[in-house]
């Protein structure tokens, strides 16, 4: 920031009138008046450049992206919905809406920070939540369908305003106007199936993933429209790949990952036009560990969140995997966000009862893990803010 206000420099004109007239008691007129002329000049622009600069320092102040992070989690023995929040990137947690009816009995499963002030989340009973003032209250969003049955699993926000949803019996709602009204699209397309992830690349483009269950039929399904849910096709990845039930979708610019059981996943390198057949190989009971959720930090970089306490990096696109040490081998790892390529926040859950779930942090790119945080709740999924 600049130490001295535009006033300041204003106050100095008169000086500078002083030696003006000292020019012209020294000079002849003619000269006086280039000289000044020249010296007013070079006094303006050097005004003008410290103004500018000024304002680019407020600017970058302003801009500066906070580490505010919220972490969401199941019923403990409160009997709410864990809502956790820190405001100095991890290290201290306070627990939000504990007593607040919003979230009495309801299970949060997915959480998204749009700023310091604006937060969303979702969970069982048909529950969406908001918050507008950084968590201190929370407060019930209608949703298009009175079903408390439906579990929601998953919620994207792009261009701070349009919000995707998706859940259990093929759900899948949008909202244009930050949840003032929302469309409910036709579970049938859907196959009535566990939509487990939802992403939007634009408010347009989006992908929703999930499981097709039931009368002994487990498959992955994918869908994804590009005129905002106006009309939905299918993908059907090569190789009958989607007999792998499907968990997420992320993408960073035209890299698309979809994600799911048994360390199963596609991507595509090319918006969605050509898809490629991978997985990770990791240990795991029944093949493979289900990688529980995958965040993208740009096309190259990835962090996986998998069960068994695995936890992976690739930092060139999936070529190649980095598993990293966490201590948590009896835990499902659920949830990842990175603020950076060295600073990142995950979360876990119990396999098994007593229910618990743990916050851990690295500031070294995932060399070592620590844990900052544990409480009696199955943690979900972490976010910082997005935007």
């Amino acid at each position: 920031m600049c130490n001295n206000t535009f006033g300041e420099y204003i106050d100095e004109l008169p000086n500078l009138m002083i030696l003006r007239r000292h020019y012209n008691s020294v000079k002849p007129n003619l000269y006086n008046m280039k000289n000044f002329s020249f010296l007013f000049s070079v006094i303006m622009i050097m005004m003008a450049i410290v103004f500018n600069c000024c304002k680019k320092d407020d600017n970058s102040v302003q801009s500066e992206r906070k580490k505010c992070a919220w972490v969401a989690g199941s019923v403990d023995s409160t009997g709410y919905g864990m809502i956790l929040y820190s405001a100095d990137g991890g290290e201290n947690w306070e627990r939000q809406g504990e007593g607040n009816p919003s979230l009495l009995g309801i299970h949060v499963l997915d959480i998204w920070a749009v700023d310091d002030q604006t937060v969303w989340a979702v969970g069982s009973g048909n529950v969406i939540l908001k918050t507008l003032d950084g968590g201190k209250t929370w407060v019930q969003i209608q949703a298009p369908e009175n079903n408390p049955d439906t579990e929601l699993n998953s919620i994207c926000v792009v261009n701070r305003t349009v919000v995707w949803i998706s859940g259990s019996g093929g759900t899948v709602y949008r909202s244009n106007d930050s949840g003032n009204t929302w469309t409910m699209f036709d579970p049938a397309f859907f196959h009535n199936a566990f939509i487990g992830g939802v992403w939007a690349i634009t408010p347009q483009k989006v992908y929703v993933v999930g499981a097709i269950l039931g009368n002994g039929l487990e498959r992955g399904f994918i869908g994804c429209t590009s005129d905002g849910g106006a009309t939905w096709d299918s993908i059907s990845p090569a190789a009958d790949y989607n007999r792998h039930q499907w968990i997420g979708v992320t993408s960073s610019k035209n890299t698309i990952v979809i994600y799911g059981v048994k360390s199963h996943y596609i991507s595509s390198a090319d918006g969605g036009i050509t898809w490629e057949n991978d997985s990770l190989q990791t240990a795991g009971g029944g093949g493979g560990a289900d990688i529980n959720h995958l965040m993208m930090l740009n096309p190259q970089t990835w962090w996986g969140a998998l069960d068994m306490g695995h936890i992976y990096l690739t930092n060139d696109g999936g070529s190649s995997w980095i598993s990293q040490e966490t201590n948590q081998g009896n835990m499902f790892m659920f949830g990842i966000d990175a603020w950076n390529s060295q600073f990142a926040l995950a979360v876990s859950r119990s396999t098994r009862p007593p229910l618990n779930g743990s916050i851990m942090k690295t500031v070294n790119g995932g060399t070592t893990w620590e844990v900052k945080q544990s409480c009696s709740s199955r943690l979900s999924k972490v976010t910082f803010i997005k935007q």
